[in-house]
């Protein structure tokens, strides 16, 4: 019979998250925290045994700390999200100071499980810089969020495998981790968690539920010890990891995407970020307009893309975005989607969409602004907010940016 996880024990797979946080002075152990280090030590050496990893040394260091000491490290490292983050940490691991530190709110059965799944995250620095490997890079956000999902994915499947050796099983034989999804869903309800906006609660969870997904398909197909190899050459797209396939089966990396240098679009206006978005956050945006699984299915198909955010004096946003597709069909499937979900985002623009030749361009004016959905081939450029006077030469000047580009 295929074993079962009890609730109980699922919902605590995700009281975890394993940040950054700044140096401090290191006191005496308490008599907590002796008694999590007495027991991570057996625990480290199974987690290690199990990810193929001979003399792994000692766990590191645990501290437990005051829910009011875990606010202060969110405040001093992250500085946004504080009344969020604070609600959803409750345990890290810091690889600058290799310790583990765990929150003394939590009950005795909580703390281990946490700990179970930061041993993970201390084994991985073991064989890796952990701060090297999730250390953002500039217009790499998607490569980071996928790179992060490798991370939390495997120290959630391990922590699985650990419970299911109890067993008498193994990760790879359930049949899937459909119940995995609300159970997440379940274990993060808060007041704060409750008040975010959606697609900031989607990205929290990502790394952990698609993540574990991830790992799942890669432990049905190799051993635990294979995984090290994917750190030395990780995903490079969330795509790969919503479809296991397109980096364990036919590898399918992301296409370059770059935009060309477009000067001043106006006086005052400055650019404020260029980044890429992925697939995962562009279904995430998609889904607020269109639903969830038309955002999904939008979104599906993602080859590569690149957005260009500008700020206007009063505030107002400029965006600037090119998206590669598979196919024509996916591109012109995609930018009808998007069109829908351009005027729902700007009621003002409803219905007055103006169609250009062959229907590929559609574009819209509310005042001094323009907005368009324009598709060539498998891409397809978005403007949203443009100043009218700049926006066709700065569509001209982006296509012809990609007149040499590769197509999928």
């Amino acid at each position: 019979m295929t074993p079962r996880l009890p609730r109980t024990l699922l919902a605590l797979l995700l009281v975890a998250i394993a940040l950054i946080p700044a140096g401090a002075v290191f006191a005496q152990p308490t008599q907590a925290e002796s008694s999590l280090s007495a027991l991570a030590g057996p625990l480290y050496q199974q987690l290690a045994a199990l990810k193929g990893m001979g003399a792994p040394g000692p766990p590191p260091p645990i501290l437990i700390k005051s829910r009011e000491e875990t606010r202060r490290f969110i405040q001093l490292e992250l500085e946004l999200f504080v009344d969020l983050l604070e609600e959803q940490i409750a345990a890290y691991y810091d690889p600058r100071r290799k310790v583990m530190v765990v929150g003394d709110w939590l009950p005795a059965e909580h703390q281990q499980a946490a700990l179970m799944h930061e041993l993970v995250h201390a084994l991985q620095d073991r064989e890796m810089s952990l701060e090297a490997y999730s250390a953002p890079h500039p217009g790499q956000g998607d490569q980071l969020l996928a790179r992060q999902a490798l991370v939390e994915g495997e120290a959630v499947a391990l922590m699985l495998e650990l419970l299911l050796k109890a067993q008498g099983a193994e990760l790879s034989s359930l049949p899937d981790l459909g119940s995995v999804r609300s159970v997440v869903a379940a274990a993060s309800v808060g007041p704060a968690i409750d008040s975010a906006p959606k697609f900031l609660r989607d990205l929290l969870i990502f790394p952990y539920v698609d993540g574990l997904n991830f790992v799942f398909q890669f432990r049905k197909r190799q051993p635990w010890s294979a995984l090290t190899a994917l750190y030395r050459d990780p995903p490079r797209s969330t795509a790969q990891i919503l479809h296991p396939d397109k980096r364990l089966a036919t590898r399918e990396d992301p296409i370059p995407i770059t935009l060309p240098d477009l000067g001043t679009l106006a006086p005052g206006v400055k650019v404020v970020t260029e980044d890429e978005l992925g697939e995962y956050a562009l279904g995430a945006v998609l889904a607020l307009h269109l639903g969830e699984q038309a955002g999904r299915t939008a979104a599906a198909g993602w080859r590569g893309d690149r957005y260009r955010l500008w700020e206007e004096p009063d505030g107002r946003l400029v965006i600037a975005y090119l998206l590669a597709t598979e196919s024509e069909r996916v591109a012109g499937a995609f930018a009808q989607s998007y069109a829908k979900a351009l005027e729902k985002r700007h009621p003002a623009l409803s219905g007055k969409g103006v169609p250009g030749p062959g229907g590929a361009l559609v574009t819209w004016r509310d005042g001094g602004r323009a907005f368009a959905v324009d598709r060539r081939g498998t891409e397809v450029l978005v403007l949203e907010q443009m100043p009218a006077g700049v926006a066709d030469g700065v569509r001209a000047t982006i296509w012809r940016s990609r007149s040499g580009a590769a197509k999928p």
